[in-house]
């Protein structure tokens, strides 16, 4: 299985922060975002993983990406892509930028999708576990025990194991499963997000995909338990920055997930 780390957004919702710092390498406990994501993907026997970003931020995740391979021993296993886009005017959304991504990394493997900005104390053994039994499109979504908060996200509505109605940012949430910005799609479907986008469809949010796919495949959900945050706000960087994670953070730092799982 490869990885794609989505990271090609400008988060101007955290300005001004994000003026200066791209928001997968903004720390929390004295490291990047996006570490605790490449701990996680990396200790599940991810064969690839691949960083997508755009122009402006391109040199500091170059350097990041050569400070992290020293440090992790991960030489020839992390990758760059960057978009040609440096500011948010030109952005692609997210849905183009994987297609992009997928054109230019010719994957040719499954591909476990993660936005960037996704902070977590759940292990992805479950889900990769799940897929590797069902091999049909499979995404991770989090219950935020609340309709009024479910209207800020892709809102899932399950039959047992399987998605049967995904909203995006619905007025009306029929549910508060939520999706998380990570999905596994087998190798043989990445061409239809080429064909989503020739359709003239919604380039951006993934969830608008996961809409469209519904009508052609079958998609499963796997339902996870414990903490999970999009840090897409200066109150959401701030709240997580705050309180005391440490006993997930510290399982993140010592890959003892699969031996503690929370899910």
């Amino acid at each position: 299985m490869d990885s794609l780390i989505l990271c090609g957004g400008f988060a101007t919702r955290l300005e001004p922060i994000t003026l200066f710092v791209p928001k997968p390498l903004l720390p929390i406990r004295g490291k990047p975002i996006i570490d605790y994501i490449l701990e996680n993907v990396s200790s599940n026997g991810v064969k690839r993983i691949v960083i997508s970003t755009n122009s402006k931020f391109g040199d500091q995740f170059n350097y990041w990406k050569v400070h992290r391979e020293a440090v992790n021993g991960l030489h020839n296993k992390l990758e760059l892509i960057i978009e040609p886009t440096m500011h948010d005017g030109e952005k692609f959304g997210a849905i183009r930028g994987i297609n992009y991504s997928i054109e230019k990394a010719d994957f040719n493997d499954d591909l476990l999708i993660i936005a960037g900005d996704n902070f977590y104390d759940f292990d992805l053994s479950k889900l990769i576990g799940h897929f590797e039994k069902s091999r049909k499109p499979t995404i991770a979504v989090y219950d935020v025990k609340s309709l009024e908060e479910a209207k800020r996200f892709g809102v899932v509505t399950l039959k047992g194991d399987r998605v049967i109605e995904f909203q995006e940012k619905p007025e009306r949430p029929k549910s508060t499963l939520i999706s998380t910005g990570i999905y596994i799609f087998p190798q043989e479907m990445l061409r239809k997000f080429r064909e989503y986008l020739n359709d003239k469809n919604n380039p951006d949010a993934p969830g608008y995909f996961v809409q469209w796919l519904i009508k052609y495949s079958e998609l499963e959900a796997v339902v996870y338990r414990g903490k999970w945050f999009d840090v897409g706000t200066v109150d959401t960087y701030k709240k997580v920055f705050d309180m005391n994670l440490t006993p997930y953070v510290m399982k993140a730092d010592s890959h003892q997930a699969k031996k503690n799982p929370t899910s």
